[in-house]
């Protein structure tokens, strides 16, 4: 149940991105933007949530034990502070829901840190399947995003 919360987080987050590409009538666009994002969001949040509760049984040090281990299995440097990247990714997601019209740097800087988290947790961290429907996604959504920029 606990990856699936985050599949689905990132489903809407993907979604969301897809819907600034291909939906033209701008009140539209936002509109279902919103509704994606907001969901993406709030699955992520039903994640820590269920991790914690189910995993961790709400205690920090061992999500904090958790997250140490697995950078050092897949990086071989043992560094203690990546969950507080992760924590940093929620924040900045809830913070840009919140928010009705943020500017332009704001977005490319949410955008920019999202994906290095998302790579960073389902290319890197991950192996099998996922790993390579992610990739297929970026690939995807890296498309829409350079034939929108063509039609400009």
């Amino acid at each position: 149940m606990v990856p699936l919360t985050i599949w689905l987080s990132l489903a809407f987050y993907a979604s969301a991105v897809a819907v600034t590409f291909l939906v033209t009538d701008d009140a539209k666009r936002q509109k279902t933007y919103r509704i994606l994002w907001r969901s993406g969001c709030l699955f992520a949040l039903i994640h820590v949530f269920c991790a914690f509760q189910f995993i961790h049984h709400w205690d920090h040090q061992a999500a904090v034990k958790h997250t140490i281990v697995e950078t050092l299995r897949v990086t071989g440097l043992r560094f203690e502070y990546g969950i507080y990247f992760n924590y940093l990714f929620l924040l900045i997601w809830l913070v840009d829901c919140i928010l009705e019209t943020p500017g332009v740097w704001w977005s490319r800087f949410v955008h920019g840190y999202m994906l290095m988290i998302i790579i960073s947790a389902t290319i890197v961290f991950e192996d099998g399947p996922i790993r390579y429907v992610t990739l297929m996604v970026m690939a995807l959504l890296a498309m829409l995003y350079y034939r929108t920029r063509k039609e400009e």
